[in-house]
């Protein structure tokens, strides 16, 4: 197991290493005994559709001993962070390290079946698309999330069209399939370390012209895992938006969308 301190967002991926088809980051966060089960969920499906991966595990200060329950799986790297910065800057440091030709991430606490990204990795080949995500508002999207979630999501999301105008419904289900070229282009550009770094990312990627971003529905199961969602989160959230708001009105992503 590595013990690796969350660094500066690194400028690019690591060098792609031929064989290697998908990437999977997964950041957690005190997830329990789901932590396991997901990774090995997640082995099998990519295992039994013949796509060859690697996966890095990323906890971000967890202090439920999660970590140690990936000893001994193959294929998998932890980094096992002391302290906790979000999960934006736990997925800053695994795409860091990863190598494969396209790069996804995934919630670590099971409500999310991993088989969506072997399903979602032949949704990009077959339509040449730049991006596929989650969209929990599909019209074939399955949701066992509670009432107040939904609430939740749904005001966040009108929020996010009203300030961005982003033709995306959803941009915070924790599953997408990204084609490394273009995290490439956009990772240098994204500060987000929490759990606003979903929305950096499409407002990042808009705005340097990618628009081929497909939209894929989700089954979502009731969560078991604590959630995350909390006060606290939200108002962090709330403002790391207007922060990404006066970025972009500060034409930061512009800038760097003429420099590309």
């Amino acid at each position: 197991m590595n013990a690796t301190a969350v660094a500066t967002p690194a400028p690019a991926c690591a060098a792609h290493r031929a064989g290697v088809e998908l990437s999977v980051v997964v950041p957690f966060y005190n997830p329990g005994p789901a932590l396991r089960p997901t990774i090995e969920r997640l082995i099998t499906c990519l295992t039994q559709t013949g796509i060859t991966f690697e996966i890095i595990a990323v906890s971000d200060g967890s202090t439920d001993g999660s970590a140690t329950t990936l000893t001994g799986l193959t294929a998998v790297t932890v980094l096992d962070n002391p302290t906790n910065q979000g999960k934006g800057a736990a997925l800053h440091q695994g795409f860091a390290t990863a190598t494969g030709a396209w790069i996804g991430f995934i919630d670590a606490d099971g409500d999310i079946d991993p088989q969506h990204l072997a399903d979602y990795l032949t949704i990009a080949r077959t339509g040449g698309h730049a991006v596929v995500y989650a969209d929990k508002r599909h019209t074939h999207s399955v949701s066992g999330a509670t009432r107040t979630r939904k609430l939740i999501s749904l005001t966040y999301s009108t929020l996010v069209s009203t300030l961005f105008g982003l033709d995306i419904r959803d941009t915070q289900t924790g599953c997408k399939i990204i084609r490394r070229d273009v995290l490439q282009q956009i990772l240098p550009r994204l500060r987000e370390r929490r759990f606003a770094f979903d929305l950096e990312l499409f407002v990042a990627a808009t705005t340097a012209g990618i628009t081929d971003l497909k939209a894929a529905p989700v089954r979502l199961e009731t969560r078991t895992a604590g959630s995350t969602v909390s006060t606290t989160s939200i108002i962090r959230t709330l403002r790391d938006t207007l922060t990404i708001h006066r970025r972009r009105r500060a034409h930061h992503y512009a800038a760097y969308a003429l420099a590309a």
